[in-house]
């Protein structure tokens, strides 16, 4: 009788040792498996923006045939509009007259992490447009 009582609790400690790591365990995969969502949330939310720049080009240029270029405050404007209507801060670049560049940034918040300080981790997206005009399926 004796040495049952001498090992009573230490069960206890397995199972809520054991409890402790296997909900670590979860929260890893969850909230990393998150992040890499997050992450491609961003790159397709900078591609989307990208391409609404590249939409926004010069008008009477082209109607005329002369040439497709962007409208770099217009380009601009329609992509910081796409980024704001996707909840996701961005910089959006005119890097030449054919050529957009959108950076995207948002944080993952964690689900399960924070019990051990990881409050979120920061995703970033990336993407360029380039306006082309093709003619009989060539580039011109």
């Amino acid at each position: 009788m004796d040495r049952l009582t001498q090992e009573s609790g230490s069960a206890s400690i397995f199972v809520v040792t054991s409890a402790f790591v296997m909900i670590m365990l979860v929260g890893i995969a969850v909230d990393l498996g998150g992040k890499v969502y997050a992450q491609q949330n961003a790159q397709d939310v900078a591609r989307h923006a990208a391409r609404t720049a590249g939409q926004a080009i010069q008008v009477p240029e082209a109607v005329r045939g002369e040439e497709v270029v962007a409208d770099p405050q217009a380009a601009r404007q329609a992509a910081q509009r796409y980024l704001n209507g996707s909840d996701m801060s961005g910089r959006a670049t005119v890097v030449d007259s054919e050529t957009m560049h959108i950076t995207t940034s948002d944080t993952y918040e964690t689900k399960f992490l924070g019990i051990i300080g990881i409050e979120g981790f920061a995703v970033h997206g990336e993407a360029e447009a380039r306006i082309v005009r093709v003619v009989d399926g060539a580039e011109r």
